[in-house]
């Protein structure tokens, strides 16, 4: 019997935002329903919609960061629709880093061109004010385990690859996200309901927004597990 599990982001107003981040330099527009049409007044059910690209569950190309990446409305449908290997990590509290022995440890095996789907338990907290803020970070010690794996979308469950905490003390500050980005991965985060998931294998089902000549949109992420 197949599964379907809903891994995207329900939109509401009010939901948590980027723009609670001191450094994001640049005031995202949050989340608005807004409804314009009445069926008792117009006839018909009408809303307004305001979001921004990084608006609950969303997929970015490497545009995101890379002049020279392609957007999102460069690629085919199939791009979106991969096989997926999911990787349950032991769950995580708020500020608690993510290890590369601990990817290497727990993630099944890997499979060019899969979407690697990586649950760390942080999805729970979605509607807690600390969501943002207190999401877990990978550590840079992930990024040699990372490259070496031939996926071609990663999908996380927190908001925030990379924070303060993801480097030892006294080095250099830096993107994970980069050299990611430079291998034509795509990323999709943040999940939800990877915690539903029994099976290391399924395929993901990512559609966004079909937009033209943006680097990420909002989507709708299925898996479909056998």
């Amino acid at each position: 019997m197949t599964r379907l599990i809903d891994l995207s982001c329900p939109l509401q107003s009010g939901m948590w935002s980027y723009n609670v981040l001191p450094d994001m330099g640049l005031h995202l527009a949050e989340l608005v329903v807004e409804q314009v049409a009445t069926i008792p007044r117009q006839g018909y059910e009408a809303f307004r919609f305001e979001m921004s690209s990084l608006t609950g569950t969303y997929l970015e190309t490497g545009r995101h960061m890379l002049d020279d990446s392609p957007v999102l409305s460069d690629l085919a449908p199939r791009d979106f629709i991969r096989p997926a290997v999911v990787c349950h990590l032991p769950s995580k509290t708020a500020g608690q880093v993510i290890h590369g022995p601990e990817l290497a440890e727990h993630c099944p095996p890997v499979r060019a061109g899969d979407a690697l789907l990586i649950d760390c338990g942080w999805a729970l907290q979605v509607w807690e004010p600390n969501y943002v803020t207190g999401s877990p970070a990978f550590h840079y010690d992930c990024l040699p385990w990372l490259l070496a794996q031939p996926f071609s979308i990663l999908g996380v469950d927190v908001p925030c690859i990379e924070s303060a905490r993801s480097r030892p003390d006294g080095e250099a500050t830096g993107n994970m996200l980069v050299p990611i980005f430079q291998r034509r991965v795509l990323l999709l985060a943040p999940l939800v309901n990877l915690d539903q998931i029994t099976s290391n294998r399924g395929e993901l089902i990512a559609l966004p927004l079909n937009l033209q000549g943006v680097s990420g949109a909002p989507c709708r992420a299925i898996f479909r597990e056998e």
